[in-house]
């Protein structure tokens, strides 16, 4: 695996997490259990009114990112399942890219000709191979897969057990439901959902819900996105 940032520094950095919710809360577990050159700091979530310590970290609510980010050592997360409601979040927040930590678990395998930008998180038994990219605010999950030369843009989560074939472009603001399987060389379009177990073999418009095998797809709706109703579904 490459060098990648959270690794580059001599000196423990402090983590804050946007989100407090279990991708959040899988993300502490990883620090805490593994050299990952960060510490953690703690949570900040609309559900918390006053800060707070809970468990030897800080609870606190998300208007305190202004005064945390003035403190150069500490760096931020966003832990938000739903890609709509995160790349809303980093719009509101309006950090600078390099504030934002890349978290890689050691147990996935990331090939070092991949490129990952900032925000990331990469999820225990992984695999990204070689000639990929992974934009900002992007989640890989535990045991997905993402195949040769494919490209996955800013704010998708890839969930748990999905398999991305090579060749894959995948646009911004995308949820890829658990053991979906996205077949070689298809487009997936901007602000689209790709359903649980769906088998994705042709492109997907933007602005899509795809679901089923072979998946089917529908427009989706101008109000906001649906992802949560499928996360609870789960």
């Amino acid at each position: 695996m490459g060098s990648f940032p959270q690794r580059d520094t001599e000196a423990r950095k402090k983590l804050v997490i946007i989100g407090s919710g279990s991708q959040g809360r899988m993300i502490r577990n990883a620090i805490e259990n593994f050299d990952l050159g960060f510490s953690m700091w703690g949570f900040l979530d609309d559900q918390y009114d006053l800060l707070s310590v809970e468990d030897g970290v800080y609870h606190g609510p998300i208007k305190m990112v202004d005064s945390l980010s003035q403190d150069e050592s500490i760096y931020f997360i966003v832990a938000i399942g739903d890609p709509e409601n995160k790349y809303d979040m980093v719009q509101e927040l309006g950090l600078k890219e390099e504030r934002y930590a890349t978290i890689i678990h050691p147990f996935s395998y990331i090939d070092s000709s991949t490129r990952v930008g900032h925000g990331v998180y990469v999820s225990a038994n992984a695999t990204v191979m070689h000639q990929c990219y992974i934009g900002n605010h992007t989640f890989i999950l535990a045991g997905a897969t993402l195949e040769y030369e494919t490209s996955v843009a800013d704010c998708v989560l890839i969930a748990a057990n999905a398999s991305i074939s090579g060749n894959v472009k995948i646009k911004n603001q995308v949820f890829v439901g658990a053991g979906a399987v996205i077949t070689q060389s298809r487009l997936i379009g901007a602000n689209t959902i790709i359903g649980a177990s769906a088998t994705v073999l042709k492109d997907i418009p933007d602005n899509s819900i795809a679901v089923g095998t072979p998946a089917e797809t529908k427009r989706k709706s101008n109000g906001k996105s649906a992802v949560n109703k499928i996360i609870k579904k789960k």
